[in-house]
C-alpha cells in the first residue's frame, strides 16, 4: 500500500498541472499602463494648478522629467487626500522625503502625487 500512495501523489499533481495549464493559457498578455518616477520632495517643481506640468530636477535616466497635470491627477499624503496647493506646501517644508509621481503612459498625465509618510 506505501509505494501505491507514493505512485498516487505524483500522478495526483501531475493531472492538477495539466488542468491549470489551459486556464494559463487564456489569459490575455500582461499590459502595462502606468509608470512612476521616484524622486523626493526638494526635487519636484509644482505648478500653481491642476492645468499645470509637474517637473522633476535631476531625473538621471528618467523617460519623462516633465508630466501634465489635469483635474483628475490626486495628491496624497500620508494617505491623506490633499490639494495640489497643500503637497506642494509640504514638499517645500521637508525636503528629502521619498515622493512618487505616477503617471499614464497613454499621454503622459499624472494619475497620482503621493507621500507616503510625514
Amino acid at each position: 500500500m506505501n509505494s501505491s500512495i507514493k505512485t498516487l501523489i505524483p500522478a495526483s499533481l501531475l493531472a492538477l498541472a495539466g488542468l491549470c495549464a489551459p486556464a494559463q493559457a487564456q489569459m490575455p498578455p500582461n499590459v502595462v499602463l502606468e509608470n512612476s518616477v521616484e524622486t523626493t520632495t526638494d526635487a519636484v517643481i509644482f505648478p500653481a494648478g491642476l492645468d499645470g506640468r509637474v517637473s522633476v530636477r535631476n531625473c538621471l535616466g528618467c523617460l519623462h522629467s516633465t508630466l501634465q497635470l489635469d483635474q483628475n491627477t490626486s495628491c496624497i499624503l500620508a494617505g491623506h487626500t490633499v490639494s495640489l496647493r497643500e503637497m506642494a506646501a509640504y514638499a517645500r517644508q521637508n525636503v528629502g522625503k521619498p515622493l512618487t509621481i505616477s503617471y499614464r503612459l497613454s499621454d503622459l498625465v499624472v494619475s497620482r502625487i503621493a507621500v507616503l509618510e510625514k
